[in-house]
């Protein structure tokens, strides 16, 4: 199966329009699932929506390293008011996709994280057609309480040959954000067929 069609999927659930966010993560260990995020962020792009890519890596998998973009400062910066919005926003070479990168990953933010990140993507969703959040499994997790009933859609990426060996436990995690999965393996071949609680059938 072919990105355009996860966007395809990704529309449907948000009811034939970009979704105002949208979370790409990888449901495995070590898959990186940060060309998909930035792959699916263009696609959004190229129908006419005003994007921003934020990233909420603060490992290897950072979307600035595959763009050529610097890390910092980024949305760990921004996340404990070190820097501002313009401090932190970046352009896709390749099209008009705004970029947050990751940001300096030894920062945290004082007091609440969870609560100053739901302020931040709050904010950013009214200002914006279309907020992806980029993240790894551990990320995604960190942040469900402020995401929670909060995204019309999300997409879980899983490695090559996932639906081979039934890794449905590594979806479980996710589906008390309480919106449709999209599950997209990154053969780009195949994906899962079916609803699995409220994961969306591809």
């Amino acid at each position: 199966m072919s990105l355009d069609t996860v966007i395809n999927h990704v529309f449907a659930a948000a009811k034939g329009e970009a979704p105002h966010a949208l979370l790409v993560a990888s449901a495995a260990p070590k898959t990186d699932s940060a060309p998909d995020a930035i792959e699916l962020s263009r696609a959004l792009v190229a129908k006419h929506a005003n994007v921003l890519l934020i990233d909420l890596t603060r490992g290897a998998s950072a979307v600035s390293g595959v763009l050529g973009l610097p890390r910092s400062p980024g949305f760990t910066d921004l996340m404990a008011g070190r820097v501002g919005f313009g401090d932190v926003i970046r352009v896709d070479p390749e099209t008009a996709l705004q970029i947050i990168p990751a940001g300096n990953p030894a920062i945290k933010a004082e007091g609440d994280e969870v609560a100053r990140f739901g302020t931040l993507f709050n904010a950013l969703t009214q200002a914006y057609d279309c907020v992806v959040l980029h993240a790894d499994n551990e990320t995604a997790q960190k942040f469900k309480p402020a995401l929670r009933l909060e995204l019309p859609v999300m997409v879980a990426v899983l490695p090559s040959g996932a639906s081979e060996k039934g890794n449905d436990e590594d979806l479980t995690g996710f589906l008390r954000l309480g919106c449709p999965i999209v599950v997209y393996e990154q053969t780009g071949k195949r994906a899962r067929s079916g609803f699995l609680g409220r994961v969306a059938s591809l």
